[in-house]
């Protein structure tokens, strides 16, 4: 039998700063940030609306939009499974992880289920989180008794990220199998990428209000926050209706003083100001910094575009991204590419916007990828 009294100890330990799922910044940054990021600054209150069935009612009035705060309306609608909907950015994973931290719903095993990761099965990512929190192996049976027996939450993020129609299937027939024994909830940022799983409660994330947008950037910038406001005017609802755009813009704003004229060049300054500011000081060589822009384009590019155009990839192996960079410094003629390869993508990953996650590097977020990819298209450009 398992003893679940040092997984929830591990998991608290690691995501009860949740407010740093908002940030785009490692370990060695929030540190130096530690007094300004605190949870009432990111404790936005959010808040969802229940997203109407387009199947035809016999009762016009039978189902009624239904408006309250996230927290809430996922732990409502758990039992019966529920999609959780928003843009990129607007806070549907730090919903999930701020569940996760709180322990989720009384009496259950909250387990966080990042599809990004897929490579064999759900199954698999259940069991990897299960193992690297409890700190010793489990059974897959064993696993899959748990589920029936009613024990787990399950915390499943990213369908628009599996990274194939086969990887959909394998959820779907997950979600099937165990949908009167195992709550779930589940996220996606578009309904037509990756689809609504059969699953018939959706909740939608509903944008920051101006009172709410507001009020973070005065708790942000407190000597700046007005002059900020003033000069955003009418731009605020259009640039800051996520807590990610919004926090990336404050960050522009502290350091400028400053708003760019567009979200394109919100992500350039970002980006710029990141490894010119943020990164100014870590021990690497001016040649590697020099070509992080051109590096985190094409890896992008590739990461995006993928084997399959229709399928875009959030996650790749790290050997697979020391190729990607390997072919791109060869094209262009750099002595010993796959030295530099291996040297620029390990300086990337300790001091930029990308990530590890065990054998997979990642962008710190797929709206980072993003604009990597838009602005290698941008290049092509030039010579159409």
């Amino acid at each position: 039998m398992v003893t679940w009294d040092p997984y929830l100890a591990s998991i608290r330990q690691e995501y009860a700063q949740w407010w740093h799922v908002y940030t785009l910044t490692d370990v060695e940054d929030r540190k130096r940030k530690e007094q300004q990021a605190t949870p009432g600054l990111f404790n936005f209150d959010l808040m969802v609306q229940t997203i109407k069935s387009e199947q035809p009612q016999i009762d016009e009035n039978r189902e009624e939009t239904e408006r309250l705060p996230v927290l809430a309306g996922l732990r409502k609608y758990a039992a019966e499974h529920v999609l959780l909907v928003g843009r990129p950015g607007s806070g549907k994973s730090t919903a999930l992880v701020r569940l996760l931290g709180d322990e989720g719903i009384q009496d259950k095993i909250p387990v966080l289920v990042e599809l990004r990761y897929y490579q064999t099965s759900v199954l698999e990512l259940v069991k990897h989180f299960l193992e690297s929190h409890l700190g010793q192996p489990l059974d897959s049976k064993e696993i899959e008794k748990l589920l029936f027996d009613r024990q787990f939450l399950l915390l499943i993020d990213g369908v628009n990220e599996l990274p194939s129609e086969a990887a959909r299937l394998d959820l779907t027939k997950f979600r099937q199998k165990y949908q009167k024994t195992t709550p779930m909830i589940f996220t996606t940022r578009d309904l037509g990428v990756g689809g609504d799983l059969g699953i018939e409660k959706k909740l939608e994330m509903q944008p920051l209000s101006a009172a709410q947008m507001s009020e973070f950037v005065r708790k942000y910038l407190p000597q700046q926050g007005e002059q900020m406001l003033n000069q955003l005017g009418d731009r605020l609802r259009e640039f800051g209706q996520t807590p990610l755009l919004l926090m990336m813009l404050c960050a522009l704003f502290q350091d400028k003083g400053d708003i760019p004229s567009n979200l394109g060049l919100v992500f350039r300054s970002f980006t710029q100001f990141y490894s010119e500011k943020i990164k100014q000081d870590v021990n690497v060589s001016e040649e590697s910094r020099e070509f992080w822009p051109d590096l985190l384009q094409q890896l992008g590019f590739v990461m995006t575009t993928g084997d399959n155009p229709k399928e875009i990839t959030v996650a790749i192996p790290k050997t697979k991204a020391q190729e990607i960079l390997t072919d791109y410094l060869r094209h262009n003629n750099f002595t010993d590419p796959d030295v530099r390869a291996r040297t620029w993508l390990k300086d990337l990953l300790k001091h930029h916007l990308i990530q590890q996650s065990g054998d997979l590097i990642e962008f710190r977020h797929q709206l980072i990828q993003e604009y990597y990819t838009a602005e290698y298209l941008l290049k092509q450009l030039s010579g159409i």
